[in-house]
């Protein structure tokens, strides 16, 4: 298991330690972060570990299961990743993706197992009433968070499966502390080949375990903004992965993005995390702009999909008739009405992602010119409107 222990080591040392140097002070809440992360998530992982070796006793068949055609959903955060993700999730037929359940509570076949057993008693003893409870945390809870819509059962990003080896950019979230974090975001060029095979010989092996568990005769949809920097590790482990990247304008998507990570810094008990890394934030949405472009001039386009937000957005159902014949998939007349089922609600939407340019620190001039080069790459508008619009 590659677990990268003198990462998480580290920083307990500056949480416990240097949290007034690091920033990480420790308020109410963040010492309510703190606790969740190292005494409830540590006995979570442990249990997981040993679960992970359980799968080979009880279910060995899962490593002969073939991984065909992957699909890699990529590109910054707020670019749309999560919608088009949620909505080919939505077509059961040909896509099975992780729920935020299979990613952080049960990735590995051992405790799916258990959880279905229990499942199965909550039916047979108590007529569901269990699964409704749940249920109803599951929207009080995890439903008020806001800009990101999250729940147990829905599709998300499966970067959370790496947080259990502590090897994923997500740790910024957790720890806002940029300079101290190994370069995750710049996956392919900067972590060593040694970690980068192991870490990636992690994932798709749960991504293995998923399928065996799905049935095994799916394409598996994978989303995570973190991916963008893996585009030529995804080529290297799943080469017959399709790649599909949205890019959205700097404009809209710099103070979308920043506002997104104001909001969770300050959930995690660092309010200022968004402006101290506003620089650290920037070479990241860049890099995940340019990196992806260099990758894809060397692969064929049966291999890569660039999208455009604003065309996505747009023209939904066109767009998604187009992934379909790219990827030579039969679009169903059944997937055609959940397509016009979710663009009808689409168009009462709107978006909790509320916010001002000088809130965040910055300025229209500011943003055109640290991505001078991605406007021009990509030949965005310069004279687009820099203010929330739907997400």
């Amino acid at each position: 298991m590659p677990i990268n222990l003198t990462l998480a080591a580290r920083l307990a040392f500056l949480q416990l330690f240097k949290s007034n140097d690091t920033g990480l002070h420790f308020t109410p809440r963040r010492r309510a972060a703190v606790l969740l992360w190292y005494l409830v998530i540590p006995i979570h992982q442990i249990l997981t570990f040993i679960c992970f070796y359980l799968d080979e006793i009880f279910f060995p068949l899962y490593r002969k299961q073939e991984i065909k055609a992957p699909v890699f959903i990529v590109g910054n955060f707020r670019s749309g990743s999560t919608l088009l993700q949620r909505l080919l999730a939505r077509d059961p037929d040909h896509f099975t993706s992780m729920n935020i359940a299979q990613i952080y509570i049960a990735p590995t076949l051992t405790q799916r197992a258990f959880w279905k057993f229990i499942g199965a008693i909550d039916r047979v003893l108590f007529g569901g009433r269990g699964r409704k409870w749940l249920q109803e945390r599951d929207r009080r809870w995890l439903d008020t968070i806001q800009m990101h819509k999250v729940g147990l059962f829905t599709p998300d990003e499966d970067e959370g499966l790496l947080i259990t080896i502590w090897s994923t950019m997500f740790l910024q979230f957790v720890f806002p502390v940029v300079d101290q974090l190994p370069p995750y975001d710049h996956f392919d060029e900067e972590i060593p080949a040694l970690q980068r095979r192991r870490i990636m010989g992690f994932y798709s092996a749960i991504i293995r375990r998923h399928l065996y568990d799905a049935g095994g005769d799916r394409i598996y949809l994978a989303k995570s903004p973190g991916h963008t920097a893996r585009i030529e590790s995804i080529y290297e482990f799943f080469p017959d992965a399709h790649i599909i990247y949205l890019a959205r304008n700097p404009l809209r998507l710099v103070p979308s993005a920043l506002n997104f990570f104001k909001y969770i810094w300050n959930y995690m008990g660092v309010p200022d995390g968004a402006r101290r890394f506003q620089a650290a934030m920037f070479r990241q949405f860049k890099y995940w702009y340019l990196y992806p472009m260099q990758r894809f001039r060397d692969k064929p386009k049966t291999r890569y999909m660039v999208l455009r937000y604003n065309d996505f957005v747009a023209n939904v159902e066109e767009t998604i008739q187009k992934v379909y014949e790219w990827m030579n998939i039969p679009l169903s007349d059944s997937f055609r009405r959940v397509v016009e089922q979710v663009v009808k609600a689409n168009q009462a939407f709107e978006s909790d992602n509320v916010y001002t340019l000088e809130e965040l620190g910055l300025t229209r001039d500011l943003i055109r010119q640290e991505f001078a080069e991605v406007f021009d790459l990509f030949q965005f508008n310069r004279e687009a409107d820099a203010v929330s619009v739907m997400q």
